[in-house]
């Protein structure tokens, strides 16, 4: 059996750099590969706690992958991704050695196992992965609505027509022809009446009133009486209204 090999206490210069990268690992990540910075911490310092840390950071984000496959809770996949991204910055940044404890082989070891965890990551985030859904458009038929009846359909039309019918055109002629007889009858009337006491024909201007400006002179009216009025020039020079006597 090979002696253990001794403690050397030596400092690991760059402790500053290297802290930050292992932090910064978790962070980009979101929380992915929160285990990479205690893998290498295990085989480097060959520690059993960072070893433990690694194996429980490894195996939950494969657990959580594979709930999210499977159409769990989004709510849940993503606080459990946020603990390990930002416990694991902390922890990997507390946990960055000072120090070399113990006299290692080199880093080969340490990227091996780091590329491997890696590939097994992948490898299974590809296997665990749903297959492609069937599509539903080929498989499924489309849903078919029951048509609707004509009677639904009709008693509604039938309402926006009867709230929308137009008045009725025969009606509204036939009122204006009833109109029309009733006009020409009182505009013959009332020529009768201002025909009065000639009992001929009359062109002139009816309501006509004595003494009121008239034209053209020789012009004949009817006075509202019904007396017959002629349109004569005044010896002042202006045309007046007065008694037809040839009509009277």
């Amino acid at each position: 059996m090979s002696a253990p090999l001794p403690l050397t206490d030596v400092p690991i210069p760059g402790y500053a750099r290297r802290c930050v990268g292992r932090v910064l690992v978790p962070l980009v990540s979101v929380g992915i590969f929160s285990w990479a910075p205690f893998a290498w911490t295990a085989v480097r310092q060959r520690s059993f706690a960072d070893a433990v840390l690694a194996a429980v950071s490894f195996v939950t984000v494969i657990g959580t992958m594979a709930y999210g496959y499977s159409e769990g809770n989004g709510v849940a996949i993503w606080m459990v991704l946020l603990t390990l991204m930002l416990g694991g910055s902390v922890l990997a940044g507390v946990r960055t050695p000072r120090t070399e404890n113990v006299r290692t082989g080199g880093k080969p070891t340490a990227v091996w196992l780091v590329a491997t965890l890696t590939v097994v990551y992948f490898v299974a985030a590809g296997a665990l992965a749903p297959s492609e859904p069937p599509d539903h458009d080929e498989t499924t038929p489309p849903a078919v609505w029951p048509a609707p009846s004509l009677s639904s359909e009709s008693e509604p039309t039938a309402a926006i027509t009867e709230s929308v019918a137009p008045p009725d055109a025969p009606e509204t002629e036939e009122a204006e022809e009833s109109n029309a007889p009733e006009t020409e009858e009182e505009e013959e009337a009332e020529a009768g009446d201002n025909g009065g006491t000639g009992g001929q024909d009359f062109d002139g201007q009816a309501g006509v009133q004595f003494g009121y400006a008239c034209s053209p002179v020789g012009a004949l009216g009817i006075v509202e009486d019904g007396r017959p009025a002629k349109c004569f020039m005044g010896k002042d020079g202006r045309a007046r209204w007065g008694y037809d006597s040839n009509r009277g």
